[in-house]
């Protein structure tokens, strides 16, 4: 279903400030719930993985996790963006 314009923006604005909200308002509630929490827990454990930390034996790990999470908030922005628009059902 094809959506004006404000609300197409609405929701990629709210996909992209928490993962899974998207799809969330788009009415996908467990798809929504499922992608904040791979999301989070990808970011969580990156997070935990000290990537900040240069001497840290798993520094390169954490930043290939942050990585990771962050590829996946930007491929559910996207989802959402072409969900909203009527180009995939």
């Amino acid at each position: 279903m094809k959506r004006p314009g404000g609300e197409i923006a609405l929701l990629v604005l709210a996909s992209a400030a928490v993962p899974g909200l998207g799809h969330f308002l788009l009415g996908r509630r467990a798809r929504g719930v499922a992608f904040l929490a791979l999301v989070l827990a990808t970011a969580l454990v990156g997070f935990s993985l000290e990537p900040w930390n240069l001497s840290s034996a798993t520094c390169e790990y954490g930043r290939t996790y942050l990585l990771v999470a962050a590829i996946m908030q930007i491929l559910l922005v996207l989802d959402v963006s072409e969900r909203a628009s009527g180009w995939r059902a």
